[in-house]
Order: structure tokens, then C-alpha cells, then sequence
């Protein structure tokens, strides 16, 4: 498939944070360019994320450059020569041409450069080694459009050499195959992969989880996927114990639900019965991420689908977010059922327990654990209502229950 691709200059250039922050290097001589994904997504016309640029200024210019024209500045990369100047309450990302001096698979020294094409060729692909000028002159040094217009995921020079510099890059090149490329892997790339995928282990757990969250949302994440588990790329960095059939069941749910995909749930749904710790730990997740690893993956009987009051009971217990995880991974026929129970997972939010300790305190009750006992009670008497009394109906069947207790 043939890819038409947009033109430059386009509004993001030419307006707002980013014009702000390119004529103040451009008044400073720093002839910057704009580079990376903006360049990429700009011409492919995708939704700019994040605009980057850079300049053969070093970062003591660029920070003296952004205080002449008025702008604030932080030092986020600094010894790698990034230096975020912020216009109109956003950071743009201004770094200084590099080379690298030497690499060690998870990290480069680097030395400061004026050569755009050097700068260039020490990025991954060719398709993130374009630069464009706000004039809209594009530089393409490796055949980055070719690859574009061609759906084609390439890596700048030899794919083992790149990968060598970054074992990370292995996963990125998955990840951008999944969301850039149109056909088949590029052989090189993919032989690479396959003689190095054991290095993935010497990456941090947090580089880890950031690409494999990203990759599981990409636009052809499920068949990538299952390609890498195919190819032992997965059991190279993840324990033993992942699977695809659930994970691509809720990514079409999430398309045909139009609910918002979430990486966190299709990992989890990759994730077979007790996994799920281990699977956490080495991509070292956040504890919130963990719980629904594991809540999804765990040993437990399935989501009850075909009573409305027993959706709302596990919505009750679980909260909506967590019952929406279980339910998706869960989805059985048939199908009215499961449609049902997402309507209510989608519609009814978990309510609160109309009444508090306070009120059983209220009604002469000492404090103690009778408070608890009692408000569990109610809890159970409203459960069993399905959750339909209101607060002045809790109210009066405490009274009830504690009248008839005295």
C-alpha cells in the first residue's frame, strides 16, 4: 500500500509554542530544523504528540537564547544536549546535533556536532531521521519519505548495528512496525531481532513497560504480537505465560464497544492464570497497573453476565473501572448477555452505602465494633434490594434493626 503524504509548512510550524521557540534559536543563529515524529506524523497528516527540534547550538546557547527572547527553560537532558524551552505553557524539546562517541546497548556518550547528516545517522529509522525546516524544505538523508510512501519500517544502516547501540530498539522496532508499516517485516530488521532478542533481559524493567504498552495499543499491535511470541521475541523479555487469543478478543471489543483501548487491560488479558506478579515485577509497573494484572489474571471464577443485580454486585465490589477489565477479558455467548452487562458496567456507576457510622452513632449506638456489625448488616439488606434504597429508607431500617436490638 501506497501512502499520499502531506505537505510543509504546516499550522504547528508556522504558530504557537513551537514558532516562538524556533525563531528565538533562528535569531540566535542556531539554524534549528524540526525533527523526529513531528516530521514523521506531519507528513503522514497523524496528530502531532510532541514537537521536537534541534540546532547546532550547544545548550548553554540555547538557554541563552531562550532567555533573550523571554522564554523559561529546564535542563531535562542536559549532558545529552536536550534542553525544554517552554512557550505558551508547552515544552518544546530544543537539542544540540550529536554523534555518538561510544555505545553500550542501553546508553551512548555522545559529543556535540554541527553535521546534520551525522546527527541523522545515529538514529534508529530512517523514517525518525527526517528534519524539516519552517519553510517547509524537508531533509531526507537515508530515504525516510520512500519508506513513508511505502509503509515500510527501516532501520538507518545495518539493523543489528542500531540494535547493538540500544537493545531497546528491538522492541521499538516491532513497535513502530505495528503502527507505521503496511506489509511485511523488513528481513534484516527481523533477523537482527532474532539473534539479539536475548539481550532485551539486560533492559530496565520501567524501558520495558514503556514500549510494551505502547506496542499492545499500536494499530497492527494483536497481529505483531503474535508474531513476536512467534518468533521467541515475548519469551525473550516477559515470563513464561503469555497468550494472544484474549488479548485480540478485547482489542476488537474495545474497537466494536468504542472503548477506549487501554494497554494495561490487553496486558493484562495477555496474561494466563497466576502470572501475573511476575509479569508486573519485570516490567515493573505502577501498583495500580499491577492490581489489574493481577485482578485479571488471577484464579477466579468469571464474571457473572447473565443476571443484571449480580453485574452490579461485582461492579459494587470491584469498582467500574476494574469490572469493565474483568468483563472484557471474560466476554462470552451469548452475546445479549455480555451486551447487557456492559451497558450497566458502562452506565451505572458504583454507588456508596447510603448510611455511615456516624448515623448508627447517631441512633445511641457506642463506639465500638456493635457499629460495625450493625453497618454491615444494613450493607447486606441493601445488597440484597439491589442497591435501590435510598438514604432515608436506610435510615429507618436502622432504627429497625437497632430498636430491635434494645
Amino acid at each position: 500500500m501506497t501512502a499520499t503524504l502531506g505537505t510543509f509548512p504546516q499550522d504547528w510550524m508556522t504558530t504557537g509554542a513551537a514558532r516562538q521557540v524556533y525563531r528565538a534559536l533562528e535569531r540566535a543563529g542556531g539554524t534549528p530544523r524540526f525533527v523526529g515524529g513531528c516530521v514523521r506524523d506531519g507528513l503522514l497528516g497523524r496528530r502531532i504528540r510532541d514537537i521536537d527540534i534541534a540546532t547546532p547550538l550547544e545548550p548553554a546557547a540555547v538557554i541563552k537564547a531562550a532567555e533573550a527572547a523571554g522564554l523559561k527553560h529546564a535542563p531535562t537532558g542536559i549532558d545529552h544536549g536536550t534542553v525544554t524551552v517552554i512557550a505558551e505553557h508547552t515544552g518544546i524539546e530544543v537539542t544540540t546535533l550529536r554523534r555518538d562517541v561510544e555505545t553500550f546497548g542501553r546508553h551512548a556518550t555522545v559529543a556535540f556536532t554541527d553535521d546534520w547528516r551525522e546527527d541523522a545517522g545515529r538514529r534508529d529509522l530512517t523514517m525518525n531521521a527526517l528534519s524539516a525546516d519552517a519553510d517547509g524544505k524537508v531533509y531526507d538523508y537515508f530515504d525516510g519519505i520512500a519508506d513513508l510512501k511505502a509503509g515500510r519500517v527501516r532501520f538507518v544502516g545495518a539493523p543489528e548495528d542500531r540494535m547493538r547501540e540500544d537493545y531497546l530498539r528491538i522492541l521499538r522496532y516491532f513497535r513502530f512496525h505495528a503502527d507505521y508499516a503496511s506489509g511485511d517485516f523488513d528481513p534484516p530488521a527481523l533477523d537482527a531481532a532474532r539473534a539479539l532478542k536475548a539481550e532485551l533481559k539486560s533492559l530496565s524493567g520501567e524501558r520495558l513497560r514503556q514500549e510494551t504498552l505502547k506496542l499492545l495499543v499500536a494499530r497492527r499491535g494483536v497481529e505483531t504480537w503474535r508474531a513476536m511470541l512467534a518468533e521467541g521475541i515475548v519469551a525473550a523479555f516477559l515470563p513464561p505465560g503469555t497468550t494472544i487469543d484474549r488479548m485480540a478478543k478485547v482489542a476488537a471489543l474495545e474497537s466494536r464497544l468504542k472503548v477506549p483501548q487501554d494497554p494495561v487491560r490487553r496486558l493484562a488479558a495477555l496474561t494466563v492464570t497466576g502470572a501475573g506478579p511476575a509479569v508486573a515485577e519485570t516490567l515493573k509497573l505502577s501498583n495500580a497497573e499491577r492490581d489489574r494484572v493481577i485482578a485479571v489474571s488471577a484464579a477466579r471464577p468469571e464474571f457473572a453476565m447473565g443476571d443484571a443485580h449480580l453485574v452490579r454486585r461485582e461492579i459494587y465490589d470491584l469498582g467500574n473501572a476494574l469490572a469493565l477489565d474483568l468483563l472484557l477479558t471474560d466476554w462470552a455467548e451469548p452475546e445479549v448477555d455480555a451486551r447487557r452487562a456492559f451497558e450497566i458496567v458502562r452506565d451505572w456507576p458504583r454507588p456508596e452505602l447510603p448510611a455511615k457510622g456516624r448515623d448508627v452513632s447517631a441512633l445511641g449506638v457506642p463506639a465500638g465494633p456493635e457499629i460495625g456489625r450493625i453497618l454491615k448488616e444494613l450493607e447486606d439488606w441493601w445488597i440484597a434490594g439491589d442497591f435501590a434504597p435510598d438514604r432515608a429508607q436506610c435510615i429507618a431500617e436502622l432504627k429497625r434493626r437497632i430498636g430491635g436490638k434494645r
